[in-house]
């Protein structure tokens, strides 16, 4: 189960609430619509969220780390944690600067990495330096080229992208709830 969905679950429970009356609090006629958002099938609206939160009493930024949280796997998080922590710069982004050394090391320029994974080098440099995010294509073509696990450059762009405190909340999510 999703941490927003369990998370949401527990709420509901305590107050009594079904999804189908939460969604008549929040004035969606269609509780399908409500559970899709929950499930992270669709993505929260912020008139939904402005209706939604003081129903649960919750802070935006708890329900962030919730939809963050579900976004990627337990590793990735962990990882991003590690890189994040050996990583000194605060001005230079992890991705960048992982992925130009590893191209210094194999003698490669950024221009020679989009040919062989058969990709357009500038829409691959905004990536490279976090002005586009990467598909999972390119990720999995990267990952084969760099010979680099997918988990690893993930957890790159996932510590570019979030603070370590935000990181960390999001592996608490994540595990196991007692």
């Amino acid at each position: 189960m999703g941490v927003v969905k369990r998370n949401i679950s527990k709420i509901l429970d305590r107050k009594n609430l079904s999804i189908n009356k939460l969604s008549n609090l929040i004035g969606e006629k269609n509780s399908s619509n409500l559970n899709q958002r929950i499930l992270g099938k669709k993505s929260f609206s912020k008139k939904v969220l402005e209706k939604l939160l003081p129903i649960l009493e919750i802070p935006e930024e708890e329900f962030n780390i919730w939809l963050i949280a579900d976004k990627y796997p337990l590793e990735a998080f962990e990882l991003a944690v590690k890189n994040r922590k050996e990583f000194p710069y605060k001005r230079k982004r992890l991705f960048t600067t992982k992925i130009d050394n590893i191209l210094k090391e194999k003698d490669m320029s950024r221009t020679a990495l989009a040919k062989k994974i058969e990709y357009g080098q500038s829409t691959l440099n905004k990536m490279i330096t976090g002005k586009r995010n990467a598909s999972k294509s390119v990720l999995q073509k990267l990952s084969k080229i760099l010979e680099i696990p997918q988990d690893e450059l993930l957890s790159w762009i996932i510590a570019d992208k979030y603070s370590l405190e935000l990181l960390e909340a999001a592996i608490k999510e994540k595990l196991p709830q007692k």
